[in-house]
């Protein structure tokens, strides 16, 4: 008896508020070789669900409760759970009845908002494209929020209203995404920032 061997082929693709990062012709490609898919979503429609509390009947319900329910040319797709949270999340139909098409099952989402080492103090702020990711840890997250940006009075205004409840200026902050708009921003505003 000889062991089949499945060569499985991880991919990932960055899907843009305002679009998507990859093309139909490239997305076929990996759908052929095999490739199983992540989808990393930069929305600001996004809930965290703690995974105890999480049941897939009720993604829409999650999202609608915070006041960003899918619009009618949206669907709620979740990722798998991170340090014991699920992310919710909206997305265009069009573009995930693609993916499925595509793909099949061999999909999972994923959002900046669970992505990386949390700390046991202090914040992780990602800037990608016009969505700011903000969390905030003190022995477990206390914050996690995703909101949209037009401009960057839009990021000031955002870090000063956590900063009334918070104080994230004087906190140990990892700064990732767009760095340098970051970085340039708040250079007077943070104590102690780390760019990644």
């Amino acid at each position: 008896m000889s062991a089949i061997k499945h060569n499985t082929t991880k991919v990932s693709i960055r899907l843009m508020s305002g679009g998507h990062s990859f093309s139909p012709a490239q997305v076929e490609c990996m759908a052929k070789e095999g490739s199983a898919l992540t989808a990393e979503l930069i929305t600001a429609k996004i809930t965290l669900v703690p995974e105890v509390m999480f049941d897939l009947e009720r993604i829409v319900e999650y999202l609608a409760f915070v006041g960003i329910a899918p619009a009618h040319d949206e669907v709620a797709v979740y990722s798998p759970a991170v340090d014991d949270k699920v992310a919710v999340m909206a997305m265009a139909k069009s573009c995930y009845e693609k993916l499925v098409a595509e793909f099949g099952k061999n999909i999972t989402f994923s959002s900046p908002l669970i992505q990386g080492h949390a700390p046991k103090q202090g914040a992780l702020v990602d800037l990608v494209e016009d969505v700011l990711y903000v969390r905030i840890f003190n022995g477990g997250m206390l914050f996690g929020e995703a909101m949209r940006v037009e401009n960057d009075a839009d990021i000031l205004f955002f870090f000063e209203q956590i900063n009334k409840v918070y104080n994230i200026y004087n906190m140990h902050v990892r700064a990732r995404g767009d760095k340098e708009r970051l970085a340039k921003l708040t250079k007077h505003l943070f104590t102690n920032i780390e760019c990644e």
